[in-house]
Parts: C-alpha cells; sequence; structure tokens
C-alpha cells in the first residue's frame, strides 16, 4: 500500500480523518478506493463521487509532499503501517499518517504530561517530580513542546534519561515556539517529534486544540499539572475521558490562577494526584519491575523542622508559619516527603505517615 496514496486521499476535501479511518477497517486498502472508487457504494454516492472526481493534479502534490518529507529526514507512518501506534489508532479520528521525526518505539507505555504555559513554581517542582517518576519507570512522557508544563515534562524526561514525544501544533518543520528549538533537537535525539500537519503548516489557535487529541490518544493516562480555566491542557483531559482514558490531576491551593481549570477537573471526575505512586496504582500494568531501594531516608533541615512540627496533625498554614515558609514553597516540600512515605496531606491537614 503506497504512502503516497494516503497523503493524496487526505487531501480530498470532504473526506475527514474518521471516514478514512472507516475506509480502512472496512476495505484495509486504500489504495484500492483510489483506483476503483465503486469498492466504497457502501458509504454513499457522495462519497464515491469524491473519490471518483477528485482533482488531477492532487496526485502530484502527495508526490511532492512525500518528497519534502524525504528531503527532511522525516518518516511517515501510516495507519496500516505495524508502527503506528495502537492506542491512537482507536479514537474516532485519528490521523490517517503522522509525520515522524526521530524514532516512535514502545508506544503501549506512554502518559502524557500537560499544563499552562504560565504556572507557579509549585506547578514547576510537581512537574519535575511526576515526569522523573515516569521515566525511572520506563514509561513514556507525551506532552506539546509548548512554553510551561510541557516544556518542563520533556526536558526533565530528558534528563533522567527517559523517552518522551513532542506532538507539534504545526507542520513538523515548524519549530514553535522558536525558542524550544534546542529542546526539539534533543527529543529528536532519544525520542520523537510528531505531526499530522502538512509540512510547511504554521501554528494557529485552531491546529493546537486539533493535536490536542493526538496527546490525548497516543496515552494511557493523562495529568494534568496547572492549568487555568480557558488552557488547551484542559481539552486534552475531556479527550482523554472521552477516549476511556485514565485522568489525573494534581490538587492546588485554590487561590492559584494557574490552576483553577485543573482543580475543576476534580468536580468532573479526575483522580487527584496526590503522590505520584498513584499512576501506577491506577494503571497496574505500567507498575516498573525494578527494585525498590531499601535505603535509609535522608532528610533536609527543612523536612526535619516539618517533622518536628507534626507532634500532633496541623493545617498546611500552620505548619508553614512554624517553619518559615510560603505555603507553595512548602507544598513542593511536603509532596517529595509523601513521596519518600514521611507524611500525609488530607483536606489541608498535614501528619505524620
Amino acid at each position: 500500500m503506497s504512502i503516497i496514496d494516503y497523503i493524496e486521499i487526505s487531501f480530498i476535501k470532504g473526506l475527514g480523518n474518521r471516514l478514512i479511518k472507516q475506509i480502512y477497517e472496512e476495505i484495509g486498502d486504500i489504495s484500492q478506493a483510489l483506483i476503483d472508487p465503486y469498492t466504497l457504494e457502501r458509504f454513499g454516492e457522495k462519497v464515491v463521487n469524491l473519490i471518483k472526481n477528485r482533482p488531477s493534479e492532487l496526485r502530484g502534490k502527495a508526490e511532492q509532499e512525500y518528497k519534502r518529507a524525504k528531503a527532511l529526514g522525516v518518516d511517515i507512518i501510516t495507519l496500516d503501517d505495524e508502527r503506528y501506534p495502537q492506542l491512537l489508532k482507536e479514537i474516532p479520528d485519528p490521523p490517517p499518517y503522522l509525520y515522524v521525526k526521530g524514532v516512535l518505539k514502545d508506544t503501549d507505555r506512554l502518559v502524557s504530561v500537560v499544563g499552562s504555559r504560565r504556572h507557579s513554581r509549585y506547578g514547576e517542582e510537581i512537574t519535575k517530580k511526576v515526569a522523573s517518576f515516569l521515566a525511572s519507570n520506563g514509561i513514556g512522557v507525551v506532552s506539546g513542546m509548548a512554553e510551561g508544563i510541557d516544556g518542563i515534562a520533556h526536558k526533565q524526561t530528558l534528563q533522567e534519561g527517559g523517552y518522551t514525544i513532542a506532538v507539534l501544533g504545526s507542520g513538523i518543520d515548524q519549530i514553535f515556539p522558536y525558542s524550544n528549538r534546542k529542546l526539539y533537537h534533543r527529543i529528536v535525539e532519544s525520542g520523537c517529534v510528531i505531526s499530522e500537519f502538512p509540512i510547511g503548516t504554521k501554528p494557529s489557535k485552531y491546529t493546537f486544540p486539533v493535536r490536542n487529541r493526538i496527546i490525548a490518544g497516543l496515552s494511557v493516562a493523562t495529568v494534568v499539572v496547572e492549568a487555568g480555566e480557558k488552557s488547551g491542557a484542559l481539552i486534552t483531559a475531556n479527550l482523554s475521558n472521552d477516549y476511556g482514558r485514565v485522568v489525573f490531576t494534581v490538587p492546588s491551593n485554590i487561590t492559584n490562577p494557574y490552576a483553577k481549570g485543573s482543580n475543576g477537573l476534580l468536580k468532573d471526575g479526575a483522580i487527584p494526584l496526590l503522590q505520584v505512586e498513584d499512576i501506577v496504582e491506577n494503571i497496574p500494568y505500567l507498575s516498573s519491575v525494578k527494585s525498590v531501594s531499601t535505603s535509609p531516608v535522608s532528610l533536609s533541615d527543612t523536612e526535619e523542622k516539618i517533622l518536628l512540627s507534626l507532634d500532633q496533625p496541623k493545617h498546611i498554614d500552620m505548619v508553614a508559619e512554624a517553619v518559615g515558609l510560603d505555603v507553595d514553597s512548602l507544598m513542593v516540600i511536603v509532596f517529595e516527603m509523601e513521596m519518600k512515605g514521611l507524611v500525609s496531606l488530607k483536606d489541608g491537614v498535614l501528619s505524620r505517615a
């Protein structure tokens, strides 16, 4: 089956991704659909005519697109390619093909980590901890290579030697934001960058919501760290839920303007991520086979002060005052202490574990 056939059929106006998937599943041969449109009579006369009467220049455009991809060192992976991610293939409207720069691998162990461009220090630290945990357990991290939470998730994964996929809201040759150009090339070296948009497509307010379904579709779960009320991360979370995937959200201070949207997901049934282990506890097959270290837990001076202040359970505000920290800074340390099994935070009350 020809890659160029896939490109050509995707260029036909009126045939969307959903319909192309149905054609692929029904006849299993996109090339045959182009050769003999009447094999698609079951889809109705309109579909037959769209293919039969397609502009003759589409073939040349498809061939040129294929040549441009090859010249850029970009692979094109179609629905019938065994490398095409199975989870993405299961959504209602998967891309007929993906532009891939780098290596697309191990796509059954992916978790997306997303959030807003604007974020708090707490959001940054939690993103790093989530990405580090996933990478250390051999779980790939998917995000959108945007500034903010997305970029932090990619960078931390790479720092931990993990595998990460960036899904672009533009053509694969269009690096956006340009400030992330070094990150783009680092991801390509050990992971991959993917797009469904034709080469040369500029990013726009229309392309980003479209690409979010790929982030959700690739992943067994989505973790929303911090997201404002109108953040695109909420679109990804809602799509994940629609696809039957697991959605986690990191609870945040209710006065944090960067987290109104992510906190709101809790009302919609998202699982609160109270410790990073919650991810594998809710998705057991992601559990690492690595042995757990039994070495003693080392404490920082601040962690010792926090434990000393907890002669009894106390509200987080009281603990912050006792140790001389603002609540946001304290929450970052508390999250790490929860990971070590030292403390437990529930309904704003902190106690020894």
